[in-house]
């Protein structure tokens, strides 16, 4: 991780950008660099799309949307979750074409880069600035952690789920984590005839 020591926004975030390829977030005043993601990781990222895609777009209740994302919560806060879903008048962000408060739903696969912020300042921000459901998809444990119920700047409500993870603020999505976290099966290889 590498982080600049003074309080920065966007337009510094937008600068740096201009002049590198890296996944930058500024978190609290600082640009943050994230490494990019394993395939394991993408592979999951792709498996809740799927998911989602079906319960939340497909049902015609909001959308979902991969990163790279900028969700801004604040001047100096600007992050990009790996899944961010809109439901409701929340929605409405998605046609005014910048996602400029809390999203419905924010979901965060771990990765050992970026656990201790997704756990920690992530949570914290999510919850201060009143997302009503955040999750934290751990591979390695294949768990998923949801929060809920953001008051007085925290979460009141965690559940961990190693089963079926059924969301808390959108009845119609539920996770089998069994399908999420299932090893890809062995390629087979192409054949010509």
């Amino acid at each position: 991780m590498s982080t600049v020591s003074h309080s920065l926004t966007y337009l510094d975030l937008e600068q740096r950008r201009e002049a590198s390829d890296e996944r930058m977030e500024l978190i609290e005043g600082e640009i943050v660099v994230t490494p990019s993601p394993t395939p394991f990781h993408q592979l999951v990222v792709s498996r809740l799309v799927a998911v989602l895609v079906g319960a939340i777009t497909d049902s015609g209740l909001g959308v979902a949307l991969p990163a790279p994302l900028d969700v801004f919560f604040e001047r100096h806060s600007i992050l990009q979750p790996d899944l961010v879903v809109l439901v409701g008048d929340r929605a409405e962000m998605f046609e005014r074409g910048t996602i400029d408060g809390p999203p419905s739903l924010v979901m965060e696969v771990l990765s050992p880069s970026t656990q201790g912020r997704d756990r920690g300042i992530k949570r914290n921000l999510y919850a201060r600035h009143g997302v009503p459901e955040y999750w934290i998809v751990d591979v390695e444990l294949k768990s998923v952690t949801i929060f809920s119920d953001p008051t007085n700047d925290r979460y009141e409500s965690a559940l961990t789920t190693q089963d079926v993870a059924t969301s808390i603020t959108i009845p119609s999505l539920a996770v089998d984590l069994g399908l999420l976290f299932a090893t890809p099966r062995r390629f087979r290889a192409e054949t010509t005839s």
